[in-house]
């Protein structure tokens, strides 16, 4: 029985580990990814977002200055609405990955997130 136990033990403490090490990892994506989306604000192009159909993706570029792999598109979700998605991915094994959003409102050509349901984490 106390045999039983030490496994369990073990292989539990092995678990909470590995959580812990690519709990670790994945916290360097966010701030890449979260930058990203900023700057695809800040370099809002109203003209392009005008002409973008309702219910079309497309993806923007990236800037050099990331480190990690990066990817940002943009969703026309209404005349006016927007889901930006950023996806930064570690370049070692394991891939980790990790995705954010951000509702983004078209006002008189300035992008403006939408309050209280802005920015999301997603899986």
């Amino acid at each position: 029985m106390s045999s039983a136990l030490a496994v369990g033990g073990a292989f539990v403490s092995r678990q909470y580990a590995a959580a812990a090490r690519l709990a670790h990892h994945g916290i360097d994506l966010l701030p890449s990814a979260d930058a990203a989306l900023v700057e695809a604000i800040a370099a809002w192009d109203s003209v392009a977002r005008r002409t973008q159909t309702v219910g079309s993706v497309m993806a923007l570029p990236v800037g050099p200055q990331f480190s990690q792999r990066l990817s940002v598109w943009i969703t026309r979700a209404s005349p006016q609405l927007y889901w930006l998605v950023a996806e930064a991915s570690s370049e070692s094994r394991p891939v980790l990955r990790r995705r954010i959003g951000v509702l983004v409102r078209d006002s008189a050509g300035i992008a403006k997130t939408v309050a209280r349901r802005g920015w999301a984490d997603l899986p």
